[in-house]
């Protein structure tokens, strides 16, 4: 009997292993749909691939809206083989009709290369027609990423590595194995060869731009600040205000393994409103590290702060008569710089093709040698989105 039990859930574990996440099912394609109807074409790439990880069985919409962004994306192959399963779940002569257009103008190419030493692909009349064009940039794309590429590229004469090919309409898979490359046949990010660039290369680059509510912090310097003729400086007493920040600036990719690294570099202003007011200008360099939708940056920054208010230091004393004219309703206004510290971390919640919408934490810290300064806040904006290849 304990036997026939433990047969029977052995038997079963296929089915379990393999049963459809229903509720996923429903939400990825209500996903898939809203982004196609933005054309955020990247993002319903991502959710057709998230459909199949569901297990369940698709239907014609999302074999379709999959077609489409793997057309707008340069991924022909792809868009060929989505094509062909939409068909066979719904027959439309627009299919059949996409589908020979490809035939037509496509050749299947597998071409191998060495993932260390990616080659370069090339090709010396770009065609006209934008799909076609777009093809070619993410097969260049990819081998530069990769070192090989398995897809379909426009019938034509093509180059990689040293060796040179022509892709004929129609054709089946034609195995291109590329041979050991010169340094000067590297590739680049775009497909070009790129003799100066000796071990990596740039990945992307694009704006970053963040918005959103903050709060400045300088507490009062426990520590008597005298100036040259014995006498105390002016300085605030505990000041805490809130207000906004915008950060402008820009972010380029350096390597191609994950997670992706780069640098980051903005010119940031941070501001607090009230009874008192701070003013603070921020240029900030940051190293950067993109696992996956994360985006962790951390490096030096340089403030200048200006401020104003109500409120001097407690220790301050230039033998005014405080009974009369107490610390905390003296006046105050001046500025102070010095450099600091800074880091934020990032979530990424929508793709916009070139551009990755995030919600991020973010944290300052600065010094003028006598007081610190600190900030911090919630701010939104958008980051360039990190080209990822998964075969």
């Amino acid at each position: 009997m304990r036997m026939t039990v433990i047969l029977s859930a052995i038997l079963l574990m296929p089915d379990l292993a393999s049963a459809c996440d229903q509720a996923e099912l429903l939400r990825l394609a209500e996903e898939q749909k809203k982004l196609a109807a933005r054309n955020a074409w990247t993002g319903v790439e991502r959710s057709y691939v998230s459909l199949k990880e569901t297990r369940c069985e698709l239907n014609f919409d999302h074999y379709f809206l999959g077609a489409e962004a793997a057309r707008y994306l340069g991924k022909t192959w792809e868009q060929h083989e989505r094509l062909q399963r939409a068909q066979q779940i719904e027959p439309r002569p627009e299919i059949t009709e996409s589908i020979e257009a490809i035939e037509a103008s496509y050749g299947r190419v597998d071409l191998r290369g060495d993932p260390r030493r990616r080659p370069v692909l090339w090709r010396e009349e770009m065609p006209f027609a934008p799909d076609q064009r777009k093809s070619i940039g993410y097969a260049q794309t990819y081998v530069a990423e990769t070192g090989s590429f398995y897809g379909m590229l426009p019938a034509g004469e093509y180059e990689v590595g040293d060796l040179s090919f022509t892709v004929e309409a129609g054709q089946a898979f034609e195995i291109i194995t590329v041979g050991k490359v010169r340094r000067s046949d590297v590739a680049s990010p775009s497909g070009l060869p790129d003799p100066s660039a000796p071990v990596s290369f740039l990945r992307y680059a694009n704006l970053v731009i963040t918005l959103g509510p903050s709060f400045l912090s300088t507490p009062e310097s426990k520590k008597e600040v005298v100036l040259q003729d014995g006498g105390h400086q002016f300085a605030p007493s505990d000041v805490f205000v809130s207000g906004f920040s915008l950060q402008v600036g820009g972010e380029l990719g350096l390597t191609y393994e994950e997670p992706a690294l780069g640098v980051a570099t903005t010119l940031g202003y941070v501001g607090g409103y009230g009874t008192d007011t701070l003013h603070g200008i921020q240029a900030w360099v940051a190293g950067v590290a993109r696992p996956g939708n994360l985006r962790l940056a951390l490096g030096p920054q340089y403030q200048v702060v200006m401020g104003s208010g109500t409120g001097v230091a407690s220790w301050f004393d230039r033998g005014h008569d405080q009974s009369a004219n107490p610390n905390d309703s003296l006046l105050y206004s001046g500025f102070a710089w010095g450099p600091g510290l800074q880091g934020s971390i990032g979530l990424g919640l929508l793709d916009f093709d070139a551009f990755q919408g995030v919600v991020e934490l973010g944290g300052s810290w600065q010094s003028d040698g006598a007081r610190g300064y600190y900030s911090f806040g919630l701010r939104v904006g958008i980051v360039p989105t990190v080209p990822r290849f998964s075969g």
